[in-house]
């Protein structure tokens, strides 16, 4: 991965990664385009606590994990659908009492 994607999975700036690369404290390589290069086990060497390593999935759990996202994204938007419906109530609410303040009040004669 390069630098700017360390940082990332690290949650640090890229500078910080350029600095444990220069003063040799992470591990890191130069690839054919002369960038750097570093490993995710020399990551999460450097920086334990803070690495969340991502699996890349093998092609044959593709299928699977396509309908996973499918069936995800149709309960999201679900709750989307949910959450936008009881806001527009809450907004409905919220103008019937607005309505229902600015009603003026009658006021009969024993009423003073």
């Amino acid at each position: 991965m390069t630098p700017a994607e360390a940082a990332q999975v690290a949650g640090v700036s890229r500078w910080a990664i350029m600095r444990a690369i220069n003063t040799h404290k992470l591990k890191a390589h130069r690839d054919n385009r002369n960038h750097w290069q570093i490993t995710p086990e020399d990551l999460s060497t450097h920086y334990p606590h803070s690495v969340r390593l991502v699996r890349i999935a093998h092609p044959n759990e593709t299928p699977e994990l396509r309908a996973n996202l499918a069936k995800e994204t149709i309960r999201a938007d679900a709750a989307e659908r949910a959450r936008d419906h009881a806001e527009n109530e809450r907004d409905e609410w919220r103008d019937m009492a607005k309505m229902l303040a600015k009603r003026r009040r009658i006021k009969w004669p024993w009423q003073r």
